[in-house]
C-alpha cells in the first residue's frame, strides 16, 4: 500500500544526505507565523528527518496504510481514530514532537486509537485535510469507530491536560457539535464529562461547528455552569469566555467579564495555555474592562504576577520562557505599542533566546524553539540578534528554507530589498513537498508585486513558474493548495491594477486552464474558473 497516499506511517519524506510594519513584510511575518496557523518535500528528493528522530517517532503505532484503510480499520477494530494532521517544518508541529509525543503516557494511550499521522505533503492529504476541515498545522481530530468526527484538541495543552482530554475522548461521548446544541438549548445539564470535553476541545481552530454568533453565547452558558469541585476548568472557560469577548470587532464587556478575567489571574498556579489566550488581547482589556486607574493597576499587577509565576515554573517546558516574555513585552507596551522594552525586559528576553539555542538539541526542538526565539527577539527590537540566530539555524536545520522567509522580512526592512528577494528566492526554490512549495511559490510572487512592481518579467516568469508545478498534483485545488492559489491571484490581481493597468496576462491564463481542466470533476472548479476570470476581467480588452 502506498504510504504517499496520505498515509500514516510517520515518516513519508527521508533526507538526502547532503537540508515590520510595511505590509508585505507584516505579511511575511503573519503567515510564517500561522501556518504555523502560520502552514513540501521536493517529491523528486526524498526527504528525512534524523535516524534519532525516527526512533522517537517509531513509540507511537502510527498506522502504515492510508486514510481510508485507517478508517476501516477503526470501525473493523471498534476503536477510534487519532489524526494528526501537521507538516516536518510547523514549529508548533515540531514543539509537540518533542514534548507530547514522546511521553510514554501518551504514548501507551495511543494504542487505544488507530493513530494516524497525516504529513500535509503527501499525496492528496489537502483532500483529506479539506474533508475534515483541517487547515493550519498541527491540527488534531479525535473520530469515533464509525467515522464520525468527535472533537479536537488544542495543541498547546500540557502533556498532562492534553492526556486527560484524550481519555475523555475515547469515552463514548456525543460529538463536539451535538454537546454544543444541548449546552446552548440548555435542555438538560451537561454531564461532567461531557462538560470537559466542550472545554478542552480546540475552539480557536474549529470557527465552523457554530454560527459566528454563537461561541459566546456558548461560552457565557458554559461559565455559568462551571463544576464547584474543579477550579482549573473553570478558569479555563472563564478564559474562552473573556477571550473571545475581547477579540470580537466591538467588545461588549461588563464587571462581571472583570471579575472574571481577575478570577483566572488570582490563581496559585497558572497555566500558559490559558494566558495564552489573551495574546494580542491586553489592549483590548484595559481599553473596555479596566477604564478606572485603580483597576488598571490591579489588572497590572495581576497579568504580571501570573505570567511571572509561570516563568519561575515553567513545567518543564523549554518554550514557556520565550511565550511568557512575549507577554511582558505586550504588558510593557498597553500604553505605547511601539515603546522599546524596558532595559531589564529586554535583558531577560536576550537571555531567554540564548538560552533555548544552547538548550534545544533535537532537530524538533530547534525547529520549534528557534522560530520562537527569533519572534520573541523581533519583538524587542533586536533584529541583528534575530538575524544571527536564524543565519545560523540555516546550516543545522533539515528544514533550513522556512527561515529564509523572516530572513527575507528582514532585509527588506533594513533597506535592501535585492537581499530580501533572494531571501525569497531560496524560501521558495529550497522547499520540499508540493503544498509547501506552492504557498512559499505563492508568497515569492507576492513579495515580487509589492518590492520591485516595475519587474513585470520576473514577476510573470515566477508565477508561471509556480503554476507550473500546480499542474499534475491531484490535490491541486484543495484546501491549503487552493488558499496559495487565492493568494497568487490577489498579488498578481492587485499588482495589475495599482502598477500596470491594462497589462496582458495572457502568459498566465494558458496555465490556469489547464489547472482547471485537470480538475473538471471536482467540487473546486468553480473557484479555478473564477480566478482565472477575475485575471482576465481586470484587463482591458480580454
Amino acid at each position: 500500500m502506498a504510504a504517499s497516499e496520505a498515509t500514516g506511517r510517520a515518516f513519508p519524506y527521508r533526507r538526502s544526505p547532503m537540508r515590520a510594519d510595511s505590509r508585505f513584510p507584516a505579511m511575511l511575518v503573519l503567515l510564517t507565523g500561522l501556518t504555523l496557523a502560520a502552514c513540501q518535500a521536493d517529491t523528486e528528493a526524498p526527504a528525512a528527518q534524523s535516524t534519532a528522530d525516527a526512533d522517537q517517532y517509531l513509540a507511537i503505532d502510527w498506522y502504515d496504510g492510508t486514510v481510508e484503510e485507517a478508517f476501516a480499520e477503526a470501525e473493523r477494530s471498534a476503536r477510534p481514530m487519532f489524526l494528526y494532521w501537521g507538516a516536518i517544518w510547523c514549529p508548533p508541529c515540531n514543539l509537540m514532537k518533542s514534548t507530547l509525543f514522546q511521553q510514554p503516557e501518551f504514548i501507551a494511550k495511543t494504542r487505544d486509537f488507530v493513530a494516524v499521522y497525516l504529513d500535509g505533503d503527501t499525496q492528496r492529504a489537502q483532500v483529506w485535510g479539506e474533508k475534515h476541515d483541517a487547515v493550519g498545522y498541527p491540527t488534531l481530530i479525535v473520530f469515533d469507530s464509525a467515522g464520525r468526527q468527535m472533537t479536537r484538541l488544542p495543541s498547546t495543552l500540557t502533556p498532562e491536560s492534553f492526556l486527560a482530554a484524550l481519555n475523555d475522548a475515547s469515552s463514548g461521548l456525543a460529538p463536539v457539535t451535538e454537546l454544543a446544541q444541548v449546552a446552548l438549548s440548555g435542555e438538560r445539564a451537561l454531564t461532567a464529562a461531557e462538560y470537559r470535553r466542550l472545554a478542552y476541545h480546540s475552539w480557536y481552530e474549529d470557527r465552523r461547528t457554530l454560527a459566528p454568533e454563537q461561541y459566546l453565547a456558548l461560552f457565557d452558558r458554559l461559565a455559568g455552569q462551571t463544576p464547584e469541585d474543579d477550579p482549573e476548568l473553570s478558569r479555563r472557560v472563564q478564559a474562552l469566555r473573556l477571550s473571545e469577548a475581547l477579540g470580537a470587532s466591538e467588545p461588549k464587556v461588563d464587571s462581571d467579564h472583570y471579575a472574571g478575567l481577575m478570577n483566572v489571574l488570582g490563581a496559585e498556579e497558572h497555566d500558559l495555555d490559558i494566558l495564552m489566550m489573551f495574546s494580542d488581547k491586553l489592549s483590548a482589556a484595559f481599553a473596555t474592562l479596566a477604564t478606572e486607574p485603580a483597576q488598571q493597576e490591579e489588572l497590572r499587577g495581576a497579568l504580571a504576577g501570573a505570567i511571572e509565576s509561570v516563568l519561575a515554573n515553567p513545567t518543564g517546558s523549554k518554550s514557556a520562557p520565550i511565550f511568557s516574555l512575549g507577554l511582558l513585552l505586550e504588558l510593557e507596551r498597553i500604553d505605547n505599542a511601539e515603546a522599546p522594552p524596558s532595559p531589564e525586559l529586554l535583558a531577560r528576553v536576550v537571555a531567554a533566546a540564548e538560552q533555548a539555542d544552547s538548550d534545544a538539541g533535537t532537530q524538533q526542538e530547534r525547529q520549534s524553539l528557534i522560530f520562537y526565539s527569533y519572534s520573541l527577539l523581533r519583538d524587542a527590537g533586536e533584529l541583528e540578534r534575530a538575524r544571527a540566530l536564524l543565519e545560523k539555524e540555516l546550516d543545522i536545520s533539515e528544514e533550513p528554507y522556512y527561515f529564509m522567509s523572516p530572513l527575507a522580512s528582514l532585509s527588506f526592512e533594513a533597506g535592501d530589498v535585492d537581499g530580501g528577494l533572494r531571501w525569497m528566492g531560496r524560501y521558495y526554490r529550497e522547499a520540499r513537498g508540493p503544498a509547501t512549495r506552492f504557498q512559499h511559490g505563492a508568497n515569492y510572487v507576492r513579495a515580487l508585486t509589492e518590492w520591485t512592481p516595475e519587474d513585470t518579467g520576473a514577476i510573470i516568469a515566477a508565477s508561471e513558474e509556480v503554476l507550473a508545478e500546480m499542474r499534475g498534483q491531484p490535490d491541486a485545488l484543495a484546501n491549503r493548495n487552493l488558499r496559495s492559489f487565492g493568494w497568487l491571484v490577489d498579488a498578481l490581481q492587485a499588482w495589475r491594477n495599482e502598477h500596470h493597468a491594462g497589462l496582458s496576462l495572457a502568459a498566465l491564463d494558458s496555465g490556469i486552464a489547464a489547472i482547471c481542466a485537470e480538475h473538471a470533476g471536482d467540487d473546486s472548479v468553480g473557484a479555478c474558473t473564477a480566478m482565472q476570470q477575475r485575471l482576465a476581467d481586470s484587463t482591458p480588452g480580454m
